[in-house]
């Protein structure tokens, strides 16, 4: 018999499906481009109508919302960053000796290095 857990687990992953498969069809189909006033250019996605036929369309926005909506474009980068920083910097904790009494621990920083260099290519 299917638990409910099981079957609670499988909605939320066709949810969460859903909504990648919408994030993923809101970035191919309503990505455009506007230029700022000192000549930077923002690229985002979100639901629009479009009122030209170039890459760069006329700005509707505000100069807030474009940078708002330029962080919320490069948000994933930056959370994954940060995480990835966070994993490098965790401390491996290993038992070495293990008596009657009491354990004995060696702490390792950087535990998922290698010490090897990149591979070179000619």
């Amino acid at each position: 018999m299917i638990d409910w857990l099981h079957i609670h687990r499988f909605r939320v992953a066709r949810i969460l499906l859903g909504l990648f498969l919408a994030m993923w069809l809101n970035g191919v189909v309503f990505r455009h481009a506007h230029r700022l006033t000192d000549g930077r250019l923002i690229v985002h996605a979100h639901p629009y109508w479009p009122f030209g036929k170039g890459p760069i369309l006329p700005n509707s926005h505000t100069a807030q919302e474009i940078l708002l909506l330029d962080l919320a474009g490069h948000l994933p980068i930056v959370v994954s960053a940060f995480f990835a920083f966070l994993f490098l910097l965790r401390s491996y904790h290993q038992a070495v000796f293990r008596f009657a009494d009491r354990t004995y621990h060696t702490v390792s920083s950087f535990y998922c290095f290698s010490h090897r260099g990149p591979p070179i290519v000619w």
